[in-house]
């Protein structure tokens, strides 16, 4: 089945079709995947179910890409229903929807800033009936209130505030726009979010700043954090460099204990590692 044949498949095709599409979508190129996933959000084609350990979601994701992420697994193992869970970097909903699924009576605010992405995750809300259950914030997340240069990416879950990240996997950047940006500690105080039992981070190369923003909450309201550290322009060989020290220096600073995983780390509150 060549790229032509999986679009029209996408788009308006049969459900064999459609069902060939999805089998072959893990396993096409990045570029062809994308584009792919691109038509089928714009045309509202193929939509599936998700299973979450004992619940579902429905999303246009062509496959689960990361419903089996071992950061995912930790924060679920950790939430309970009446917790309250920030999802920073929400991009298509994952975790955000994997959370409102396993656990019906949580909150669960999801952050991102790239407007076409939030119409994607604002799509998956909506495809799920969790309306109620997801609060949509299109902003970003930073060390202060400003507005920043939004690096759109053809490789929408790489969209980034640093421009490096943009252009990871051969990625090209698509186009520039000013986004609004917040600091954590901000929203919380101004009661435009719950205080987070859980704070999730995967902002391509700006978690530091996050955390930056966010020190009064870490240091009153005791979050676990799931963070993932990528690497920046300046320390591109791997996950030790500069943006992963500045992570791990305010963690420590506020008394986390931080466990490494698959390239993402938990961070417990040291009250909690103590228990």
């Amino acid at each position: 089945m060549g790229r032509d044949e999986l679009l029209r498949a996408v788009i308006g095709g049969s459900s064999r079709a459609a069902r060939r599409v999805l089998r072959l979508a893990r396993h096409l190129p990045h570029d062809a995947y994308y584009g792919l996933s691109t038509r089928n959000y714009r045309h509202r084609g193929i939509l599936t179910r998700k299973r979450v350990r004992e619940g579902s979601f429905r999303s246009y994701e062509l496959y689960d890409r990361h419903g089996n992420d071992w950061l995912l697994d930790a924060l679920l193992d950790r939430c309970w229903d009446d917790d309250c869970v920030v999802d920073v970097g929400a991009n298509t909903g994952v975790y955000a929807l994997s959370v409102a699924a396993e656990r019906p009576e949580a909150s669960v605010v999801a952050i991102e800033p790239d407007p076409r992405t939030v119409d994607r995750l604002r799509a998956n809300v909506e495809a799920s009936g969790f309306d109620d259950r997801i609060e949509l914030l299109p902003i970003g997340l930073g060390a202060e209130p400003t507005t920043l240069p939004f690096y759109r990416s053809n490789y929408h879950e790489l969209s980034s505030f640093n421009r490096y990240n943009a252009e990871r996997w051969e990625a090209r950047v698509v186009g520039v726009e000013g986004i609004s940006v917040e600091t954590l500690d901000g929203l919380v105080a101004d009661g435009e979010i719950p205080p987070p039992d859980h704070l999730k981070i995967d902002v391509e190369g700006f978690g530091r700043e996050v955390l930056e923003g966010a020190h009064e909450t870490l240091a009153t309201h005791r979050p676990f954090v799931y963070v993932e550290p990528h690497a920046t322009h300046e320390d591109e060989r791997d996950r030790t460099g500069s943006a992963a020290v500045g992570i791990r220096a305010i963690l420590e600073e506020h008394d986390y204990a931080i466990i490494p995983g698959e390239d993402a780390w938990v961070c417990v509150p040291e009250t909690e590692a103590d228990a």
